[in-house]
């Protein structure tokens, strides 16, 4: 076992965490690799964890981009130029493209223009798409990529390398590596990698003279550079990638720190549309070895929860696998915490721990969100569950008895709408729903409150409709 086995804080780099509806519902989040291939060299090459969303770019403005342009899809989903767009946001990169009536064309990303023969083209696990980028529907595990001058070529399509290879090495000894152009499904000769060449059979042989940690990449004038392959070159007798890899991976949130509205906390409703989320993540070890597995637990966050509580009751969802994506099923009303570990081929690791995660009390909830006859429950595509309840008229009430130390409603505004008295332990606000919001807005944040059970009543007040879709309320 490798002498240097620890657990470090986070910092810097990346585990892009998604909390959202199960991946077999509409628009869930996937975990995809994204790369950009410049002129003359990689711009990008990470993991990222994305959805269809809207995008807006200097030269096309802003429009979605989701699956369902040009009706290539009949709902939204996560789509490569949503991918690009998270991973180079991410990474301090920027892209443009123009809009050409459904969809986005890529013109520049970082400091790389088209120019008047060459485009930037896009490629989904290693074919070129007919296609625009918001047009594709992509899956977990799919490997995205952008080129640059893509067309440019004597064949059919421009071909496209891959590299494949062991992980590990050992100091003056050589190893075999295959290129393959996976464009046009064979093997590629005359490719360049580590200063050796493939044959016919896209076979090159390399060594290392040194210890250290490689990145290898096949090049060939006439195609697109291939993926990187991470090699350990170690002295004879070390377990692979232990004598130069100390540094841990680098970790951080994909969501940042908060929910905007919920300082400290967020909304799974956000994204998702039932109580069973999909947790999704990506890594990067920056000049390390390479991401081995991940683990993943699970600890409810209870009422009062914080720096001076006792240590949660971490349960394990996953142990040591090097999957990025898991179903967890939550309870309405509950609030989660996720612990994800990352460790690297020689065991070094880090951790995360995320900002609480709400599952709000869906309008749906009879059992905990009690609700007079005066509201009606109308079907409502983009929220939480896929329903509202509206009261026209004064007078209708609503009843949750919960445990925490905040309570947030969710809903939406409307042009016309009314007034909501809310009561908490006898104190009460009058909450003005009049304007304009997209569904699952966060309508009211209570005061703070003493940690312990409370109870939550609302009454509306007339001047016009109220609409109401969830209550979250926070440990």
């Amino acid at each position: 076992m490798p002498a240097r086995l620890r657990n470090t804080a986070l910092s810097g780099a990346l585990v892009l965490l998604s909390l959202a509806v199960a991946p077999d519902a509409l628009g869930a989040p996937v975990g995809v690799n994204v790369r950009v291939e410049g002129a003359s060299k990689t711009i990008l090459e990470v993991p990222v964890t994305s959805d269809g969303h809207q995008l807006t770019t200097a030269s096309g403005g802003t429009h979605e981009c989701d699956g369902t342009n040009a009706g290539a899809y009949p709902s939204p989903g996560p789509t490569p130029t949503a991918a690009l767009d998270d991973a180079t946001r991410a990474n301090g990169i920027t892209w443009d493209g123009a809009w050409f009536g459904t969809d986005y064309f890529v013109n520049r990303v970082a400091d790389e223009p088209e120019t008047s023969s060459q485009f930037w083209g896009l490629f989904v696990n290693g074919k070129l798409s007919n296609v625009g980028g918001c047009q594709v529907r992509l899956n977990q595990g799919d490997e995205v990529l952008y080129a640059f001058d893509a067309f440019s070529s004597t064949t059919d399509n421009k071909p496209v390398l891959r590299l494949t290879g062991p992980g590990a090495a050992t100091v003056g000894q050589s190893v075999n590596v295959t290129v393959t152009d996976t464009e046009h499904d064979v093997r590629a000769a005359n490719a360049s990698v580590q200063g050796s060449t493939t044959g016919a059979d896209g076979v090159a042989t390399v060594s290392f003279s040194q210890e250290g940690i490689y990145r290898l990449k096949a090049e060939r004038s006439d195609a697109i550079r291939s993926n990187a392959l991470v090699v350990c070159a170690d002295p004879a007798g070390a377990a692979p990638c232990t004598s130069s890899d100390s540094t841990a991976p680098s970790v951080e949130s994909g969501f940042g720190a908060d929910d905007p509205d919920l300082p400290g906390r967020r909304l799974a409703s956000r994204k998702g549309r039932s109580r069973t989320m999909l947790v999704s993540w990506g890594a990067q070890d920056g000049a390390g070895s390479g991401v081995a597995h991940y683990s993943v637990e699970v600890a409810e966050a209870g009422d009062g929860a914080g720096a001076s509580q006792a240590e949660p009751e971490w349960r394990t969802l996953l142990d040591k696998a090097p999957t990025n994506a898991l179903h967890f099923r939550a309870e309405s009303g509950d609030a989660y915490r996720f612990r994800i570990t990352a460790t690297d081929r020689a065991l070094n690791s880090a951790t995360i721990v995320t900002d609480p995660v709400l599952v709000p009390v869906d309008d749906r909830d009879r059992g905990l969100l009690r609700l007079s006859r005066g509201w009606k429950r109308t079907r409502a595509a983009n929220a939480w569950g896929r329903t509202v309840v509206r009261a026209k008229r004064a007078g209708a009430t609503g009843r949750m008895r919960f445990r925490g130390t905040q309570i947030a409603l969710i809903g939406r505004k409307l042009v016309k709408g009314g007034r909501l008295r809310v009561t908490i332990d006898g104190r009460s606000r009058t909450v003005r729903t009049r304007g304009r919001s997209a569904h699952r807005s966060v309508l009211w944040v209570s005061p703070k409150l003493r940690s312990g059970s409370h109870v939550l009543r609302l009454r509306s007040l007339g001047g016009g409709p109220v609409e109401l879709d969830a209550v979250a309320p926070s440990p």
